[in-house]
């Protein structure tokens, strides 16, 4: 379903699904492996070789964008989530301060549709200030804001915005359900209120820039969490983590067997050796 959405994240269709897919997984298998959520730029690069081989600087800001937007959506939807079911649960102190993440996500929603509304007018600024800086630096700049606007246009296009919204509330609620059989693994019986806050304290605490795939952030604060619901902490620090292994794993294994074969498939699409998987050859334009 991701991968399904991250297509029309695109201003035009670029990439068929099945590299939307392997990118993807790559760039999720990446972010458990570097530090700081690294693997966004990873993710960058890969889409970049599979968009084509030339303009690949251009190429990886314009997927950069596409990333951005994926992030903002998953950020709305989870603090829409967090308002709605879990607003007060867990007390006071934890409820404001994921509120100020919810706000923010809010604020930078926001700023991006009215960027994106004005987006001629802080073209034209931006290319005065160019002219009069007038180096080649300066150049590549306006170049490279320019692409990445335009890679954040889907997001206010009425043609593209309800098939982004439907797939982001199908994603999330999935997700909703995997920490739910979670918890009745672990015989929690938490109400739906206290899944709700689990799933945003793990995904919200993993923007936090720490260790890779944000091991040892996420169980900490979540655990953490968990205890101020009534969650023994043995049971607490062993849910969350069982929840986080499950999800290196789903990216893990594939992620490992992408990279391995990467070369491989990058070079049979653009044409140097013959690809094996005729499902995935071609790079779909429309």
């Amino acid at each position: 379903m991701r991968s399904r959405r991250w297509q029309f994240l695109f201003p035009t269709r670029v990439m068929n699904f099945s590299y939307a897919a392997r990118v993807l997984i790559l760039g999720f298998f990446m972010n458990n492996v570097l530090p700081a959520r690294a693997g966004e730029f990873v993710r960058a690069h890969f889409g970049a070789q599979v968009i084509g081989k030339d303009k690949v600087v251009g190429n990886r800001t314009l997927v950069l964008a596409t990333i951005a937007s994926e992030r903002l959506a998953d950020g709305l939807m989870l603090s829409l989530l967090f308002v709605i079911f879990a607003l007060g649960v867990g007390g006071e102190t934890l409820s404001k301060n994921l509120l100020y993440v919810a706000t923010l996500f809010g604020v930078a929603s926001l700023g991006v549709i009215l960027v994106l509304i004005f987006r001629k007018r802080i073209l034209k600024l931006a290319e005065v200030v160019s002219k009069r800086v007038g180096n080649k630096a300066a150049e590549f700049a306006l170049v490279r804001f320019e692409i990445f606007l335009h890679g954040l246009s889907p997001l206010c296009e009425l043609r593209k915005l309800p098939i982004i919204s439907l797939w982001t509330i199908a994603i999330w609620l999935i997700e909703l359900c995997v920490y739910v059989a979670v918890t009745h693994a672990f015989d929690a019986r938490l109400p739906l209120a206290a899944c709700v806050l689990f799933l945003v304290t793990v995904n919200f605490s993993s923007l936090i820039p720490a260790a890779p795939g944000g091991i040892g952030v996420i169980e900490a604060i979540t655990s953490t969490v968990l205890m101020s619901l009534g969650v023994t902490k043995e049971h607490a620090l062993t849910m969350v983590f069982v929840q986080h292994l499950s999800q290196i794993l789903v990216v893990g294994i594939p992620g490992a067997a992408i990279m391995i074969t990467w070369r491989r498939k990058i070079a049979a699409l653009h044409g140097k050796i013959s690809d094996p998987d005729p499902g995935s050859a071609a790079v779909s334009q429309g």
